[in-house]
């Protein structure tokens, strides 16, 4: 049998046509059918499309790819390390102060926010510190608080000499004046005491003096001069008054109290001082603290005390100075936790995110004419070539035809 041009031509023609249907069916059988299709209570074969039967599975896979290739703690990490410098910190920090400021310059919120502040200070003051401070004081943390305090206030103290000079003031007119040293001896000098003190100076007394306690005595005189601090007070008064000034005993406190610190005491002074020190403030702590704390928060008009200070703070001049330094030194406080804290709540934070879950929801939820959609708009021209490039290859397998037919294996 002759050959005619018809197999010559047809053959490419019919490979060109075939590779172009067969790749413009694999692009679209690729989304669609977007269901499953039924005959006879049958589903047919290769429905619903690709996309739309492992949609789940693809989307586990851009999930999985996008946590552990993408977006994985280091990354994030990083990020976050280059986002959050020291000056977009403060940067931030100021803008949300000038902003709230802005906000609160309006009267209404401003006052509604004090109410709010009010009633937060009150319940503080009136049902939660207290139960802290009682808290508080019966766990042995107070003791080691107040042992700090003792060791950083007490242990650092001095007097100097004005204040040496002060103190003695203070003591010798509030606790070493005539009339309290009058009733001391009236209240020391009982019988009971005279008797005492004339029995240990005849028994103990030497020399000269044994002869005077053991012939005269000390019990007259001693009796004697109790009913004088009795019976004539203003005259012991003024007996007393020169006693004190010709002992000078403001000096003499002066030069005890002068660079008297609790360094200068022994080991065993300075610890019985610190027991006592907390012993007092833990039984006042645990006394009145709860109760003051209580009366304090009961007593004070706390939304009024708030509203005041929110005029005072946004009507002042000197705020937007206050915001700079609250900014500046916010931002270093801030940076220097983020430099330690980063990336252990970088790990908090992916897993608490559920990145992955959502990534899976969201494209599970996106339908397949979307999903069609947006895989066109991104690989559009790619696309559109494959069938093409499949045309072209049936073109070229016709021509092998061609050639098989009329030169590897002539026909006749």
């Amino acid at each position: 049998m002759a050959l005619t041009i018809v197999h010559y031509v047809l053959p490419p023609i019919v490979g060109a046509l075939i590779g172009f249907t067969s790749d413009t069916l694999a692009i679209k059988m690729l989304f669609r059918p977007y269901k499953p299709k039924y005959i006879l209570g049958r589903q047919v074969p290769l429905t619903p499309g690709l996309f739309p039967k492992g949609q789940e599975r693809f989307a586990r896979k851009v999930a999985q790819m996008l946590t552990d290739k993408l977006l994985t703690p280091d990354e994030v990490h990083r990020i976050a390390q280059r986002l959050l410098t020291p000056e977009r910190l403060e940067e931030g920090l100021r803008f949300a102060l000038l902003y709230a400021l802005g906000e609160y310059s309006d009267g209404r919120k401003r006052a509604r926010l004090a109410v709010a502040l009010g009633d937060i200070l009150q319940a503080v003051f009136s049902e939660s510190l207290p139960k802290w401070i009682d808290a508080l004081s019966r766990s042995s943390a107070s003791n080691k608080i107040f042992e700090q305090i003792f060791d950083q206030v007490a242990g650092s103290l001095r007097i100097e000499e004005a204040q040496a000079v002060r103190l003695a003031e203070w003591i010798e007119k509030n606790v070493f004046t005539p009339d309290r040293l009058r009733l001391a001896l009236i209240n020391l000098l009982t019988n009971q005491t005279i008797d005492t003190l004339d029995k240990e100076a005849r028994e103990r007394a030497q020399g000269g003096l044994w002869l005077v306690a053991n012939v005269v005595g000390i019990k007259g005189p001693l009796s004697r001069f109790k009913s004088f601090c009795v019976e004539q007070p203003a005259a012991a008064n003024e007996l007393f008054t020169r006693f004190l000034a010709e002992a000078e005993v403001r000096e003499r406190l002066t030069g005890a109290l002068n660079g008297l610190s609790v360094q200068t005491l022994s080991m065993a002074t300075v610890q019985d001082l610190k027991r006592q020190f907390v012993t007092s403030l833990t039984a006042a702590l645990s006394a009145q603290g709860p109760g003051l704390s209580q009366r304090l928060g009961e007593s004070i008009d706390w939304s009024r005390w708030a509203a005041e200070v929110l005029d005072r703070v946004v009507t002042s001049e000197k705020t937007l100075g206050w915001i700079d330094r609250i900014a500046e030194g916010s931002s270093r406080l801030l940076d220097r936790y983020l430099t330690r804290e980063l990336e252990p709540l970088v790990m908090k934070f992916l897993p608490a995110l559920g990145l992955e879950q959502m990534v899976i929801t969201k494209i599970c939820n996106t339908s397949p004419q979307e999903l069609e959609a947006a895989i066109e708009q991104v690989a559009r021209n790619e696309l559109r070539a494959i069938p093409y490039v499949g045309m072209v290859l049936g073109f070229c397998v016709g021509l092998f035809e061609v050639f098989l037919i009329t030169v590897v294996i002539p026909v006749g």
